[in-house]
């Protein structure tokens, strides 16, 4: 089994011991500066998979634009930790659960942005098509975080 490890930087992965691992997220500069073009073209109703440290969230908030978000993540911990900030939000609202599973008669949205997490992120990028293929018809316009350019270029309700 696997902890996460919070520190200033962001969220590290470690072992059961409390060693090795590797930075999963974190709220740097250029990681926040990643998410400008997602967070511009969020808008009315925003589904986001994987609340993650909640930086994409917070920077909706702040887009008047942005009525409501729904966030999907899977791990109870990171719901709770990260979550907290949200609590009480009218905006916000964090569903605990699996967003293959996450039933798409919570929509329509306007806008969804795929950021989930998986070891290593090896296949990330396949995962990301998946759930956006799951919500196509529910979300008018998607991206996902790391998303391959060529993707893009063949959606074009895709950022």
């Amino acid at each position: 089994a696997f902890l996460f490890h919070v520190c200033m930087a962001g969220l590290h992965l470690v072992d059961d011991e409390g060693l090795g691992g590797y930075t999963v997220m974190d709220d740097s500069d250029t990681e926040l500066a990643r998410h400008l073009e997602a967070v511009s073209c969020a808008r009315g109703r925003v589904l986001k998979t994987g609340l993650g440290m909640g930086c994409f969230v917070r920077m909706c908030l702040t887009n008047p634009e942005v009525e409501h978000i729904d966030v999907v993540e899977i791990d109870a911990k990171i719901i709770e930790h990260f979550g907290a900030e949200f609590a009480g939000n009218e905006r916000v609202t964090i569903h605990h659960g699996d967003a293959f599973e996450f039933p798409t008669d919570h929509g329509p949205w306007d806008f969804a942005w795929h950021d989930i997490y998986c070891e290593g992120n090896d296949g990330l990028q396949v995962l990301h098509v998946k759930l956006i293929k799951r919500f196509n018809g529910v979300a008018k316009l998607q991206g996902a975080w790391n998303l391959p350019r060529w993707a893009r270029r063949i959606a074009p309700r895709l950022i």
